[in-house]
């Protein structure tokens, strides 16, 4: 059974973290970590904080009153670039991939961080492991389906070689299959040794796939524990439904 009693295996801890937009504060006091090799899922219903939270830890945001450590380093007031460089990489909402490009030349620019003039030497692993982006690497990414162009954009993730991989509703108006293949791919890099931070509204496949979680409500962590523990929880219909009943369903 997967454990969190080692504290050297912490790979990311945030401590108090503040986030708002203007005066609406958004992210209240909230602390929580992933460790090293860990899947760990954040649940909550829309507004709930979440990607904010995450938006907050790679530096695409203003924060406060926080501390977040990455592999032992205070990344605080870090940039995003910096971020990544110490091998934190986000994967953004909504199929965030570079439209005028190819699909090639879309997974050199995730090999950037480390390589300002792009790593041809990546590209073989990453066709291995996506094959169905092999087959399209000359086309333009504009061409892609939506399910196409999210799994570019998990690549271009993966192909940079992060210690951390974060992903943002990987899920967002994706065919079932997709989303499947998606949170498929994501376990298997967890096997091999890449911690995964996700936020998902399907909670069933998220469950499924993810070691542990913590569940957000009105910006803070309402609870946290091991999925197969979480899974038929009165705290997770709390969140999700104010009162007892059936998880949400999910698209499929």
């Amino acid at each position: 059974m997967h454990t969190r009693t080692r504290p050297e295996e912490v790979l990311l801890q945030i401590d108090t973290l503040d986030v708002a937009y203007g005066k609406a504060q958004v992210v209240h006091g909230l602390s929580m970590q992933v460790r090293k090799g860990e899947f760990v899922v954040i649940l909550g219903r829309n507004g709930a904080g979440k990607s904010s939270l995450l938006h907050a830890v790679s530096g695409l945001i203003p924060k406060q009153a926080v501390r977040v450590h990455f592999k032992g380093q205070d990344i605080s007031s870090a940039t995003p670039r910096h971020i990544v460089r110490q091998g934190l990489v986000q994967v953004l909402e909504g199929h965030r991939v570079f439209h005028h490009l190819s699909v090639q030349d879309n997974l050199l620019i995730g090999t950037y961080a480390n390589s300002p003039g792009g790593d041809r030497s990546k590209l073989d692993a990453i066709y291995t492991m996506f094959p169905e982006l092999a087959e399209r690497k000359q086309q333009m990414a504009s061409r892609l389906s939506g399910g196409q162009q999210q799994i570019l954009a998990v690549a271009q993730g993966v192909i940079a070689e992060p210690a951390l991989l974060i992903l943002d509703e990987p899920s967002s108006g994706l065919a079932p299959l997709v989303i499947d293949r998606i949170l498929g791919v994501a376990s298997q890099l967890c096997s091999r040794g890449l911690s995964i931070l996700l936020v998902e509204q399907l909670v069933d496949k998220a469950l499924r796939h993810a070691h542990y979680a913590y569940l957000m409500e009105t910006g803070r962590i309402a609870g946290a524990g091991f999925t197969d523990e979480l899974r038929d929880s009165d705290l997770l219909q709390r969140v999700y439904l104010g009162g007892h009943g059936p998880t949400p369903a999910e698209n499929a």
